[in-house]
């Protein structure tokens, strides 16, 4: 019993050590997103993401952060490291993917990683609608139905 539990410590060492570190810069270390967060609906649960990827520009460093709502806290699901515009990186809380979180980007494409296994490059920073758009979006719906016009501002950008 004993040896299974330094086995079982020596992976989560082993594990958090090759773990990707969590980024540093502008917006990394948010705990809740600002009002001015973009929203996405996944699941029936309103995500929030900040800084919206219209406002990240080539003189933009830092983070793009996307929270998921916890009861009444949020929850970190992720951080797209930013860098002069360019997502270069994904780190996620906890337990993580290596295969995901080492990946490494440049000018859209994977230059460490396994393709294969990384995110995709071209969704690494997440669109995302105005605040207030997904509750416009599910009143139009529940109105027009599926058909319905979408609300005037609530184009994912």
């Amino acid at each position: 019993m004993r040896s299974l539990l330094v086995v079982l410590l020596l992976f989560v060492f082993a594990s958090v050590a090759n773990a990707a570190p969590k980024p540093e810069g502008k917006n990394c270390r948010l705990s809740a997103p600002p009002s001015s967060a973009g929203e996405d609906l996944s699941h029936g649960a309103i995500l929030r993401i900040y800084p919206r990827a219209r406002d990240i520009d080539n003189a933009y460093t830092g983070c793009q952060l996307l929270w998921a709502p916890n009861k009444e806290k949020w929850m970190l699901i992720s951080i797209t490291e930013v860098a002069a515009g360019d997502p270069v990186g994904i780190w996620t809380p906890g337990r993580t993917s290596p295969e995901l979180t080492n990946c490494r980007y440049k000018d859209g494409r994977v230059v460490s990683g396994v393709a294969e296994t990384c995110a995709a490059p071209q969704f690494l920073l997440k669109e995302s609608l105005a605040p207030g758009c997904v509750k416009k979006l599910q009143a139009s719906i529940a109105e027009g139905g599926l058909g319905a016009a979408r609300p005037a501002g609530c184009e994912y950008e």
